[in-house]
Formats: structure tokens, sequence, C-alpha cells
């Protein structure tokens, strides 16, 4: 509706001067028109799923879930780079008791595998699984991201929430708002939609399944996974755009004279 009104606003004073002076048009105004109209949400309903298809590497005791957590630890200390990973978590959910216990932990640093870290048994997270997200080259991605970062903390007191906050989060809606110049408040289905132009299967059989009960089934894994690929798939398009972005405005940029 505002942006609505402000589109009204901009065509009545864009008319207004045309007719008091077709040839001079005030710079703003020039360059409000020039802008690209930003690209209509599409009907998420319409769009084909997007499932992940790679190997899901599912661990639901202490030791798996530490040496998982101390292979990627070596992963991403040998990367010359920043590793964006996608991540998520699941948890059981009742409309009488409200959010239960962190059961699922989703982990996805490239296309071909997906971990899940079942953890809902544990009373103590292992020490890799902390270094691991507190690492300093890893960047976790994914849409309201922080949110799923607290509720870790405060789902186990060991984990140190604000540190992974501060030094290790990218929320992947405000890094599209900053790259398409947009003020959307995104989800992740959204995004998908808007960016990647494919459904998350939102099944809320699914969604609203018992995560803590073991073993899960396939539907709830693949699931689970998609959910962590996408989100890294989102930060990958965002960072292909913004990158492009830079190219583009290098190239029309004043070239010095010779």
């Amino acid at each position: 509706m505002a942006m609505t009104t402000r589109n009204a606003r901009l065509g009545q004073e864009v008319s207004r001067t045309l007719r008091r002076s077709p040839r001079n048009l005030p710079q703003h105004l020039k360059e409000k028109l020039e802008q690209p109209k930003p690209e209509r949400e599409p009907d998420i309903e319409t769009l084909p799923p997007i499932v992940f298809k790679g190997q899901i590497q599912y661990a639901n005791d202490f030791f798996d879930c530490a040496q998982i957590c101390d292979n990627l630890i070596q992963e991403v200390k040998y990367s010359e780079k920043i590793v964006p990973v996608g991540f998520d978590l699941e948890w059981p959910f009742s409309f009488q008791t409200g959010s239960g216990k962190t059961a699922l932990a989703q982990i996805c640093l490239k296309d071909s595998v997906c971990y899940l870290l079942h953890v809902y048994s544990l009373k103590k997270l292992p020490a890799a699984f902390v270094e691991f997200f507190c690492h300093p080259k890893v960047k976790l991605v994914g849409v309201n991201i922080k949110n799923d970062v607290w509720k870790l903390g405060r789902d186990f007191k060991e984990f140190p929430a604000q540190k992974v906050v501060e030094n290790n989060c990218m929320d992947c809606g405000t890094y599209a708002n900053q790259v398409l110049k947009r003020s959307c408040r995104w989800s992740l289905e959204k995004l998908t939609a808007y960016l990647l132009k494919k459904r998350i299967d939102k099944n809320p059989e699914v969604r609203r399944s018992k995560w803590h009960v073991q073993p899960l089934s396939d539907a709830q894994k693949t699931y689970a996974a998609s959910d962590a690929y996408v989100s890294l798939l989102l930060h990958m398009t965002i960072e292909a755009k913004a990158a492009a972005l830079e190219e583009q405005n290098h190239e029309n940029s004043p070239k010095p004279l010779p």
C-alpha cells in the first residue's frame, strides 16, 4: 500500500512537471524514472518444487555428531575463503505447550551433501559442534537465521548464541534487500519463489511432525535437507547478483582521460 501511494505521488509530480516544462525534468525525478521497477513476486503455487537430491548424512548420537563436525572443521580450516553454510533447525511444536527443544540441526556446505544432526536426546552439544559454528571461516546463511541461533542457545546453555549471531550469521533476506534495493520482509518460501522461481514443499504434515522421535522418515529427512540446501542456494544466487551488479557499475563508470 505504501509503495503504491509513493508511486502515485511520483506519477503526479512527474505529470505536473511535464505539463510545466517537458524538457526540464528535475534530475531526482529522472533518476527515479530510470530505475528499473522491482520484479513482481510470483504466484508460489504455480512454481515447480525444489527438492534436495544430494546425499544426506544423518547422525543421531553424540559421537557421530562430533565426528561429522570434526570433519567439517577440517574442511573449512583449509579453505582460502569464508565458507557459507546453509543452516536450519527443526523442533516439535504443540499448540498446547508451544515450541519444544531443538531436535534437528541441518548443515549444508555444498549442493552434493547435507548433514542432519539429531540433537534432541543430547544433554550437551559436542565441543566440535560449538567449535564449527564459531569458526571464523564459517558464515551461517538462511532467512531469519538469527532466530534459529538464539533458539539453539536457549536449548543448549553451552552454545554461545550471542557470539555466533554477532560473528557467524548472514541473513539472506537482509542481504537480498541490500543487493536488490528492496525493503521486503522475506520468508524462506517467498525469497525462494522470487529469486529461484521455485517452490519449497511446506507440507504441513511433515512440517508439524514429531521431529524429536527417531528414526526420522525419509520425507522428514528430505524436507529438512531441502531447507538447508535452499538457504545455501539463495546466498550463492544473491552473491552472484551482487558481483554482476558491481561489474556492471564498474563498466558504466566514467573512464579516466588518457
